[in-house]
């Protein structure tokens, strides 16, 4: 067998057996994200980031509710669609001990504007470019907007969830009543 044919054996082996490694460590990466916390609970990591006018908030401040923790950016369409629900059910239920919390990808002053013309009525506080990086700690590997979790009262992650998040989805997983 020529040298050259060898090699290129050799070669092709070392990547098919790298990409199988990667591809089966990548797979079970992204299904304990995507799949909802259960029996293996997660503390949500602690955070403190500005909100539009600079002041700072830590996500203790909001220990001891629900917390939908919702990455969003002004820029992303499927965000934007979103947020409208969130409003909604932040007025419902957040005398029910359910609290939203927007954490922006994105800069003070978009977010204001944004927020004011929307109608915001939960805390956004700014990440800019960081917040990718603090989703990561969410288990949001892929950096994908919008990236969404749902702690409970105890500060567990029982779900995790990439992609528009609806209404029925967030009232299925708290199980609150209107307060």
């Amino acid at each position: 067998m020529p040298k050259r044919l060898l090699l290129l054996l050799v070669v092709l082996a070392i990547l098919v057996l790298t990409f199988s490694i990667f591809s089966d460590s990548y797979s079970n990466t992204i299904a304990a994200q995507v799949s909802s916390c259960t029996n293996n609970t997660v503390i949500r990591p602690e955070f403190a980031l500005p909100d539009v006018q600079g002041n700072i908030h830590s996500i203790k401040e909001w220990d001891g509710k629900y917390i939908v923790l919702n990455f969003w950016a002004t820029w992303c369409a499927p965000c934007r669609e979103e947020i409208p629900e969130f409003i909604k059910l932040q007025e419902e239920y957040g005398a029910s001990n359910l609290q939203f919390i927007g954490v922006a990808i994105d800069d003070a002053v978009s977010v204001d504007s944004f927020s004011l013309e929307m109608g915001i009525n939960y805390p956004n506080l700014i990440a800019e470019a960081e917040g990718i990086e603090l989703a990561k700690k969410y288990a949001n590997i892929t950096g994908a907007l919008p990236y969404s979790v749902i702690i409970n009262p105890n500060k567990e992650i029982i779900f995790r969830h990439v992609g528009l998040l609806n209404r029925e989805k967030i009232l299925d997983v708290i199980q609150l009543t209107k307060g």
